[in-house]
């Protein structure tokens, strides 16, 4: 069994649209999800789901999937120090951090960034002339939140996700 750690209560839904468009045949039988209910708790060595991972026994791979806040190399070197902390001896454990092209904002700056060029300056004009901060949750749920999938899940900026959860899976 895999397992995936995640931040919030929507990355499973993401996860298992993109398990649908890369055409991974994943069930409740290969895949566990762990909620972490925020970055911060999953930096954290004595969390109860790392307890549980160990003691159940039963997981092979972890991929953990955080945001990057705007701390991309930070949040990489605490990932790090969190894998060589955890010490798991049979587990194989990756990382990926969500972020735009530019190594900052969330899963929603990811998403994003793999939209076209023209609707990319619409969203940056748009944002122009609007008098208050739009950050990129917001302009999601705005914007993109209400389309079932308008993001193509095979853009260039899904490569690395993609080959991560092609390893976990194989």
């Amino acid at each position: 069994m895999v397992a995936i750690l995640h931040e919030g209560k929507t990355d499973k839904a993401f996860f298992n649209n993109l398990f649908q468009t890369y055409n991974l045949d994943v069930n409740e039988d290969k895949v566990k999800y762990y909620n972490f209910e925020g970055i911060d708790n999953i930096f954290q060595i004595g969390h109860s789901h790392y307890d549980e991972i160990e003691s159940d026994n039963i997981v092979s791979k972890i991929l953990i999937v955080i945001d990057a806040d705007n701390n991309y190399k930070g949040h990489q070197q605490k990932l790090e120090e969190l894998i060589e902390n955890l010490d798991f001896k049979s587990i194989n454990i990756d990382f990926f951090i969500m972020s735009d092209e530019f190594q900052k904002g969330n899963l929603e700056s990811f998403l994003l960034s793999v939209l076209d060029d023209e609707q990319k300056n619409c969203i940056k004009n748009f944002r122009k002339c609007y008098r208050y901060e739009l950050n990129d949750k917001w302009t999601y749920n705005t914007f993109y939140k209400q389309k079932k999938h308008p993001f193509d899940f095979n853009h260039k900026n899904f490569d690395i996700l993609k080959q991560k959860l092609q390893n976990l899976f194989n």
